[in-house]
């Protein structure tokens, strides 16, 4: 009855699996979990090869990396029951009694169960993902990395597969259920968030996230007032500050990046790095 969906890229899946199978286990149901890997770089494969040992457990390596939307939307259409939970590598569930939670809730069309961090920060330069995430994303109301639909629902909503790299698949995603006038249901259920990308890292992700808002903004997708990093450069470019803003990024960006590496990061810092790079973008077309 239960198809519990993992994407996975670079990540070592075999905590999160076992917990998830004794979870579903004790709930006594028809249950399977998938896990894909998605053409990872690096190769924890040998150990998460152990995951078909488990009863109902499938991992899969895909010979190409096919991108966020296109995997999730892989995973939905192969699994064989009618309600699929996806859960992204990365995460864990914050409750033992995660999986009974959802199950209350089988028989709504969407659930999402939010998302959590650990408590405790890491030593630079990890804090600014775990900051991040901490102030901005666990106050998000939806995330794709954490919720349930029907199979039927998922099939009429897929994830647009236009959108390769990282970021707003999912603002897309539950945009298209709430246009489609399928309601979300928000409880608490959350998962912890590992947050363990390293600054650079996680400056290169918003880079392509930003890279993925322009191109959906362009073609439509999403409305420029829909995220506050547009909504702020359309504001800005009327009076023709965004100049300003994006000659001020140029000149320094190599401090920002020192900012964001350290102890300190600051975030007001890194809301003005995303939106000087969307300035750069828009300022080449």
């Amino acid at each position: 009855m239960l198809s519990i969906l993992i994407p996975r890229y670079n990540y070592n899946l075999v905590p999160l699996v076992k917990e998830l199978h004794n979870q579903v286990m004790s709930c006594a149901i028809d249950f399977e979990i998938l896990a894909y890997d998605d053409a990872s770089k690096h190769n924890y494969n040998i150990e998460n090869k152990t995951i078909n040992s488990l009863k109902n457990c499938t991992f899969k390596e895909l010979p190409n990396n096919i991108g966020r939307s296109r995997i999730r939307n892989k995973l939905g259409l192969d699994a064989k029951y009618n309600t699929l939970l996806f859960i992204d590598a990365g995460t864990f569930p914050q409750k033992k009694d995660f999986i009974k939670n959802y199950l209350v809730l089988k028989d709504k069309p969407v659930v999402n169960g939010g998302m959590a961090l650990l408590k405790n920060p890491p030593k630079p330069p990890f804090k600014l993902r775990w900051l991040y995430t901490k102030k901005r994303e666990t106050k998000k109301g939806l995330h794709s990395c954490n919720f349930m639909i029907k199979k039927k629902s998922f099939i009429n909503n897929l994830f647009d597969e236009s959108i390769i790299k990282y970021g707003y698949e999912d603002v897309l995603f539950f945009d298209t259920l709430k246009k489609n006038n399928c309601p979300v249901y928000v409880f608490n259920n959350p998962v912890l968030h590992q947050a363990d990308d390293d600054a650079n890292t996680f400056i290169k992700k918003n880079e392509n996230a930003i890279e993925n808002l322009v191109d959906l903004i362009n073609y439509k997708k999403i409305h420029k007032d829909r995220v506050r990093i547009s909504k702020y450069f359309y504001f800005l470019k009327p009076f023709r500050l965004n100049k300003i803003v994006l000659f001020s990024f140029k000149v320094f960006k190599p401090l920002l990046l020192l900012n964001f590496n350290s102890s300190r990061p600051s975030l007001i810092l890194f809301d003005f790095y995303r939106l000087g790079y969307f300035c750069s973008i828009k300022n080449k077309e």
